[in-house]
């Protein structure tokens, strides 16, 4: 199957030309032609010169552009590469000159940094990769839509230069105002677009009500501020002008656009926040200059706009929903006639006049309050599917509660909060001005800013009131894995094809019911499917005709999932460090994202963090998990271990042989639990991190060791895979679970070789991704996630310029 893939450097000249040729003759052609050219072009020129595959000490001028994260010994921050010469070509100093690039950078025990600062940094860098699977954030595409080309740690640095940018400044006097109050951290992402202070329950409550969008600064915000100042302008004007006439109205439009313009650079200039501010600046224009064009219009000129600057923008899930969502609001929004007004009879009497004209006025009034509330319900439920369904595809949830709970938050929002926060706002700033002219404490200063926040907070807690009383909603976050997602999709396909038939009758009825029933298919199959496993788990429970083996990328670690329809059996569980495990990061989202409701056991192979620094989050997501390991998991699990790794256990027809250790060493990784499992048909020898010492007690205990697939141990350290003991088992793929570019440099060339020279396929969890196995009475098949699970062209690029020299 072809995917679509980006354009060698030498290929863009001939692009060029290409769409010169079509451009007049067949434009669509030359347009999709362009669009490949474009993206190319930006993609070589931010990855031009790109780091190794192994990690490299390279010193380099950046400026802070944010903060993304920090506790008390590290700090994680992203800055922007500043070019210097000496330039290889012309072609390269064009590109560093007008693509802007972007490092992801940690730092141990840093100094104090700020946006707008310049220094001189020498770091351990390496690209972009991250590990992949399926339910899991993808976060090599989000670094790609953020033009982030390198991500390491910092050695040394020091600072160059100390220029504070005028949002910083502006952020540095209004943040220690806004900590006092108990809404701050939302007026904090309402002003300045910064959420990184809304808490990991925040985000929960955000998810499950469906109002992240009103935090996150769009259309909805800048619409408000626009008609907020504009309305306040055009008033003053009035009171004070006599005189009205175009000139002042021009001014006022720019004026209040201007003022929105400054709004979004406060709030960062984030996505969705371009393509609210294009739309307005189009409009204003198009108004300026008296030139017509309707609301479609314009956004296909934002949208091609926004591409145009940055394509990679289309790899963020905020342009989806941005876009979307202003989509949904135009299909929807449409001139509707009001009702005429009653035909009330003529009178003379002056009482009677003024009655007929106040029933005359309040019958309007409320045709038009019943319209108002009739589009903004066709809005909303529309909204709530299609972006209900978009979230679906892009994070794997659903949230029923968003429909009723948005009709309340979109209109307190728009009328009520963001006109008071805005207000508020431009009060505070003026008062700070005023009061340090004055020379007064911070003290006075912050206390008066905290009493001009008072009534922004206020208004903000019946919103906070609603979103806590959502923890207590039944179906408050619903996840949807894979299979039924697909399955709403088509469903929704086949609502839609019976709502457009009801207004185009031109086609025979049998076509259009034929294809409703083609879209409801997966829908048939699906449950087919369920009952047909539950059929056979009833009638052969010790059979195990197809089950599936995932073996997840968890970077420098191992977790291994066994799947037989909605049962999973896990042995192992990634590493985590702090407040960070990969269980949470990627072992959830994929067992949620396959359907996978019971966990029956966890198998833990022995006590390293890499294997074991998941049990603590997973045993407390699936309690009633039996936990197998042969040392002790109450430190992580709170409760002691159900089994040992010791004699055979029967899963959902498969038996898993836990091979006994009868090599009394000291060494922790010989203490693994090695496991062999065995369908009837095929093998797997699961071996954790033994080494050479294991190796040869399990080579000279009478056991069967032959499989299929080997997991090579210990990572594919020069410690283990012994020839004999590859001789011994006799596999066809050899599995390597490593994470890319890792510090160990696991696996070890010469050990891989080892397993080519036999002629057996090799894999390593860094380069391909999660892999997953598909286990049948006619063998295996296997799918990986970069090749086959999801193979576009920014998943397969992990080994960003790997020939090229680094910076």
């Amino acid at each position: 199957m072809l995917w679509p893939s980006l354009a060698p450097i030498w290929c863009l000249p001939i692009l060029c030309l290409l769409v010169l040729c079509c451009l007049k003759k067949i434009p669509f052609l030359a347009g999709g032609i362009f669009a490949i050219f474009w993206i190319s072009l930006i993609f070589q020129s931010l990855y031009l010169h790109q780091n190794a595959e192994k990690p490299e000490l390279i010193q380099f001028k950046a400026q802070i552009v944010s903060l993304v994260s920090q506790n008390s010994d590290w700090i994680s921050f992203d800055v922007r590469v500043l070019p210097h010469p000496p330039y290889s070509s012309y072609f390269e100093a064009m590109a560093l000159h007008n693509v802007q690039r972007y490092y992801r950078l940690t730092w141990q025990k840093p100094a104090k940094i700020e946006p707008g600062q310049i220094w001189q940094f020498s770091a351990r860098m390496k690209g972009i990769s991250s590990i992949q699977n399926q339910g899991g954030f993808n976060q090599q595409k989000y670094f790609i839509s953020q033009h982030i080309i390198g991500k390491g740690r910092v050695k040394r640095a020091e600072l160059i230069s100390h220029s504070t940018h005028l949002r910083q400044a502006i952020i540095d006097i209004t943040v220690p105002v806004l900590a006092k109050l108990t809404e701050g951290d939302i007026l904090r992402a309402l002003i300045f677009g910064d959420k990184s202070q809304l808490s990991e329950q925040r985000w929960q409550q955000l998810r499950q009500t469906g109002a992240g969008h009103l935090v996150a600064i769009s259309g909805l915000h800048l619409s408000v501020v626009f008609g907020l100042f504009y309305g306040l302008l055009m008033l003053l004007s009035r009171l004070f002008v006599a005189t009205q006439h175009r000139a002042y109205g021009i001014g006022i439009i720019l004026l209040a656009a201007g003022i929105t313009l400054g709004y979004g650079y406060l709030s960062g200039f984030a996505v969705a926040t371009q393509r609210a501010l294009l739309m307005m600046l189009l409009l204003v224009t198009l108004t300026v200059v008296k030139q017509y064009s309707n609301s479609w219009d314009r956004l296909l000129y934002a949208l091609c706009i926004v591409l145009l600057l940055d394509p990679f923008a289309m790899l963020s899930a905020g342009f989806w929903l941005s876009f979307l969502a202003l989509t949904i609001i135009l299909l929807v929004v449409k001139p509707e006639p009001i009702d005429a007004e009653p035909n009330l009879t003529h009178q003379h009497d002056t009482a009677q006049s003024v009655s007929v004209f106040i029933s005359t006025k309040l019958y309007r009034f409320y045709q038009q309050a019943i319209l108002a509330v009739k589009v903004l319900w066709s809005i909303q439920w529309r909204l709530a599917i299609g972006l209900g369904l978009l979230q679906a595809v892009l994070f794997g949830t659903m949230t029923p509660h968003s429909i009723w709970l948005n009709l309340l938050f979109v209109p307190w929002f728009s009328v009520v909060v963001i006109p008071v926060v805005m207000l508020s706002f431009c009060l505070w700033l003026a008062t700070f001005c005023l009061l340090h002219l004055l020379a007064l404490s911070p003290t006075v200063i912050n206390d008066m800013g905290e009493l001009i926040f008072f009534i922004a907070n206020i208004s903000l807690e019946p919103f906070v009131w609603l979103l806590a009383l959502s923890d207590d909603l039944p179906l408050s976050l619903v996840q949807i894995n894979d299979q039924w997602l697909m399955t709403l999709l088509f469903l929704l396909l086949a609502f839609a094809v019976m709502y457009y038939r009801r207004y185009n009758t031109r086609y025979a009825s049998w076509g259009w019911y034929g294809v409703v029933m083609l879209f409801c298919l997966p829908l048939v199959l699906q449950i087919y499917d369920l009952s047909r496993q539950a059929m056979l788990i009833s009638h052969k429970p010790n059979a195990a005709p197809q089950w599936q083996m995932h073996v997840l990328d968890v970077a420098q670690g191992m977790a291994v999932v066994l799947q037989r329809g909605q049962h999973g059996l896990i042995y192992d569980t990634g590493a985590a460090y702090g407040d960070f495990s990969y269980a949470a990061r990627a072992i959830v989202p994929f067992i949620t994202a396959k359907g996978i409701t019971s966990l029956d056991y966890i198998v833990v192979s022995h006590d390293d963090n890499d294997h074991v620094g998941g049990l603590s989050l997973l045993s407390k997501t699936f309690p009633n998990s039996g936990i197998i390991a042969d040392f002790n998991v109450e430190p992580y699990a709170k409760r002691a271990a159900d089994q040992t790794c010791s004699g055979k256990l029967r899963w959902q027809g498969i038996e898993l042989h836990f091979i006994d250790n009868t090599l009394h060493s000291v060494n922790d990784n010989d203490q693994s639990c090695v496991v062999r499992l065995f369908d009837g048909y095929s093998a797997v020898l699961l071996t954790g991190d033994i080494e050479a010492p294991r190796e040869q007690a399990l080579l000279n205990a009478d056991i069967t060791l032959a499989a299929e697939v080997l997991f090579v141990p210990h990572h594919g350290s020069r410690t283990s895979s012994i020839p004999t003991f590859i001789a011994a088992v006799q596999p066809q793929v050899a599995i390597t679970t490593a994470g890319f570019a890792n510090q160990y440099g696991f696996p070890k060339e010469d050990v891989m070789t080892r397993y080519q020279d036999r002629g057996i396929q090799t894999l390593q969890t860094g380069h391909q991704g999660q892999i997953s196995f598909i286990f049948t009475e006619k063998g295996y098949k296997i799918a990986t996630y970069r090749q086959d699970l999801a193979p576009f062209w920014y998943n397969q690029l992990f080994k960003f310029g790997e020939t090229l020299k680094a910076e």
